[in-house]
């Protein structure tokens, strides 16, 4: 059993502005009370789901922090303990909790160097969420969604890693052989959600985050977010599709940082008493078209 309970929230680099008309006029986040350099985006109750600081988008690199939440106090002590005795460096900043506005807060790096912060005492909101475009995002208990991470080279030892020191589980495995890959991308989970954490080697050389995967209420949400960006083939970089192993049907749309947000609904809850750990050989089973940017 892993000691997280959810993706909480994602700390990204970017423009302030461009992220402000996105995350407005695209995706439908709300822009909440920030401090100065960052942006607080919310999809929910909570003060914020994703955090922009500014600066240069990076593309894969623009990844600053991954917040995985724990239960408590105690399941915090305990991860801590966990990990120093495999050798892992944990360190307290009360001055990077504080700005956080959580209750505790942890900080390591995963096999692969991305921070990870373990946190508990998400804060909430002090108004009703209010999306800009009327979206009702699919998040609560099962997180803000789900961030795959490329390594290439090294996909399924940083698998390996979220499984074995952090205590994620396998859902299931694809085939990167279309990418010319002989290695799997790799689906994990620490709540009922298909997936919060993925793993694959990538289409390209450089580490860091392919996607953040946003879930919405219904796929009438998806075709009128879409349609609204279906003039800027610039945006859209993946039609829209289904894919096999998660059940989600979505469109990947590029963010003011260079990664990809995929943008969709339907997706596969895990029962662990009854799930059975499953390997694909393709990522999609319809749909999913590339656009070369320009196009």
């Amino acid at each position: 059993m892993s000691v997280f309970t959810s993706l909480g929230y994602v700390v990204v680099r970017g423009p302030l502005d461009e992220w402000t008309r996105f995350a407005t006029e695209t995706i439908g986040a709300q822009p909440a009370p920030s401090a100065p350099g960052e942006l607080r985006l919310r999809l929910d109750e909570y003060a914020y789901r994703i955090l922009v600081e500014d600066g240069e988008p990076a593309g894969p690199r623009s990844l600053m922090a991954l917040g995985l939440t724990v239960a408590d106090a105690v399941a915090l002590a305990e991860l801590e303990t966990h990990l120093a005795s495999r050798g892992i460096t944990v360190r307290e900043d009360e001055e990077l909790r504080v700005r956080r506005g959580v209750a505790g807060l942890r900080v390591f790096s995963d096999l692969g160097g991305q921070t990870i912060e373990a946190v508990h005492g998400l804060p909430l909101a002090d108004t009703p969420f209010a999306s800009p475009l009327g979206v009702r995002f699919v998040t609560g208990d099962l997180g803000v969604g789900h961030a795959l991470l490329t390594r290439p080279g090294g996909a399924r030892e940083l698998a390996e890693f979220y499984q074995r020191e952090l205590g994620f589980r396998l859902t299931d495995t694809i085939s990167m052989a279309q990418f010319g890959s002989d290695e799997n991308a790799y689906f994990l989970h620490c709540n009922p959600r298909h997936h919060s954490i993925g793993v694959g080697e990538g289409v390209g050389p450089e580490p860091g985050l392919d996607h953040l995967m946003l879930e919405v209420s219904d796929f009438s949400t998806v075709g009128r977010i879409m349609s609204k960006i279906n003039d800027d083939p610039d945006h859209i970089i993946i039609t829209l599709g289904e894919h096999t192993n998660d059940g989600m049907t979505s469109f990947y749309v590029t963010t003011p940082s260079g990664f990809q947000i995929e943008y969709g609904s339907g997706g596969v809850v895990v029962d662990d008493d009854t799930w059975q750990v499953a390997h694909y050989d393709a990522i999609s089973a319809w749909g999913h078209k590339y656009i070369a940017a320009g196009a």
